[in-house]
């Protein structure tokens, strides 16, 4: 599947706009991600991004057991003698929360955010690489299984192991995610 950089976004744009409307005085998470992605086909690779390599916000919606999620991504890598490749990733996602855990403030006497310590997070995402010798963008779909950790009042950690498959080039990829989210009303 080939698109460019605007049609990538387009759809992370449409889901922010539709995630907020959707969540209006409801909590937000806000967060950043480290990660790394194993990918296993016909070109298999490693791709280790610290301390961030991804920004997500997501939206809880009048259920509180689910929550939506886009996230984006951009890197850029030059390699001596090579043309530089820029990446961008834009995914969105549907967290649904198993049982309830709370957040509150640090005198806990005001609750911020209920949600669970363990989710599941289905995906659909746009990779897309730019120059170099390359100019193409890849569908991908998965899902995945974390945890969020309380740290203090409104910050919490969060691990995720995800299994996601691009289309274009048939490749499965397992990826690993580790984060920290803040927590908005």
């Amino acid at each position: 599947m080939r698109c460019t950089i605007k049609s990538g976004v387009l759809p992370l744009v449409c889901a922010l706009t539709l995630a907020s409307q959707a969540s209006a005085q409801r909590t937000l998470e806000l967060g950043i991600d480290a990660g790394a992605i194993f990918g296993l086909g016909d070109e298999s690779s490693v791709t280790v991004t610290l301390p961030a390599s991804r920004f997500r916000a997501g939206f809880f919606l009048a259920n509180p057991q689910w929550s939506l999620e886009p996230a984006a991504g951009l890197s850029y890598n030059k390699v001596e003698g090579e043309d530089g490749i820029f990446t961008y990733d834009v995914e969105i996602g549907a967290l649904y929360h198993f049982r309830p855990f709370v957040i509150a403030t640090a005198d806990r006497k005001e609750v911020i955010a209920s949600f669970s310590s363990v989710y599941a997070r289905p995906f659909i995402g746009f990779t897309g690489f730019t120059g170099g010798d390359t100019d193409d963008s890849e569908l991908s779909a998965g899902g995945g299984l974390g945890v969020k950790v309380p740290w203090r009042g409104d910050l919490a950690w969060r691990f995720e192991g995800n299994l996601g498959y691009g289309f274009d080039n048939k490749a499965v990829r397992i990826g690993l995610l580790a984060g920290v989210s803040f927590f908005t009303r």
